[in-house]
């Protein structure tokens, strides 16, 4: 409880800027229509993690990070850099008001549908907060300050940035492993190779946000690779699986960040076609591997 009073006699002063601090990045990431995306950076496949630039091969180091899964009951850590972790990432006390849906693909597999706008590319709305149960992934009540608290919450999504509840990220103990190349969610029934697991490390020990390789200044976390950048924002496939606080296991891909049809011409071509993307409608597609 100490954490969240400490946090309520900051908060104001670091809510004052998390309007500058939005539109700072709607700057970088272009103006006019909320579908716009950022400018090409010629970012790499694996465009949300920082790679050590002396290794050799890259792709064994890609998503690195702390090499150690959470116990079976998760123990709450205090957060450090709260009024920081606020403001760098524009976070908010609005609640998220958009709804998911679950489709059942059978043998366990789900898709599930989020709307992750939140207002646009200046939000004006919360993380969409996210729980997986045997039933499909439920949508928590929360808001981006009141997460920072929470353990019940386990993947968050906002627009192309997706966080989990461990590490400088929140108070639990989800980390993240990325399966190896090739591997395939829809007939993937146990564990596969993966990368070591990680935490969110995505504020540095002087609280600064340590960004992803886009440079358009989205923080490094450890799902951030589901994406890459030309003109667009294609999916790379990646799958991943999730260590939750109760030691289950969920494998994950973002399967878009557009709707179907707008998220195919995207991969084939590295473009969008004319008019109105619908970024931000993120579908992924999730199964429980225990």
């Amino acid at each position: 409880m100490a954490l969240h009073f400490e946090r309520r006699s900051h908060r104001c002063e670091a809510l004052v800027t998390t309007s500058c601090v939005a539109f700072v990045f709607a700057l970088a990431l272009g103006c006019g229509d909320d579908d716009v995306d950022p400018i090409d950076s010629g970012a790499p496949e694996d465009a949300a993690v920082v790679v050590d630039a002396s290794t050799e091969d890259g792709a064994t180091e890609l998503d690195a990070g702390t090499d150690a899964g959470p116990p079976a009951v998760c123990e709450p850590h205090e957060l450090t850099c709260v009024d920081q972790h606020i403001t760098g990432l524009g976070l908010l006390e609005e609640p998220n008001t958009s709804t998911i849906t679950n489709e059942s693909l059978g043998d366990g597999l789900f898709r599930t549908t989020l709307d992750t706008r939140a207002g646009g590319l200046n939000p004006t709305m919360s993380y969409v907060y996210v729980r997986f149960t045997d039933e499909g992934a439920v949508q928590l009540p929360l808001h981006d300050v009141a997460a920072l608290d929470d353990l019940d919450w386990e993947l968050a999504v906002r627009r192309y940035v997706a966080r989990i509840n461990s590490g400088v990220g929140g108070p639990g103990c989800v980390t993240a492993a990325r399966a190896m190349p090739g591997t395939e969610i829809e007939t993937l029934t146990a564990l596969p190779e993966t990368s070591p697991a990680r935490e969110e490390e995505y504020l540095s020990e002087s609280c600064m946000v340590v960004p992803d390789t886009s440079g358009i200044g989205a923080p490094a976390t450890a799902l951030s690779s589901f994406w890459t950048y030309v003109s667009c924002v294609q999916m790379t496939g990646n799958v991943y699986v999730l260590t939750l606080g109760n030691g289950r296991h969920v494998a994950i891909e973002f399967e878009t960040y557009y709707p179907p049809d707008v998220q195919a011409v995207c991969d084939e071509t590295g473009s969008l076609p004319s008019g109105p993307s619908g970024s931000g409608n993120v579908r992924i597609l999730w199964r429980f591997l225990d």
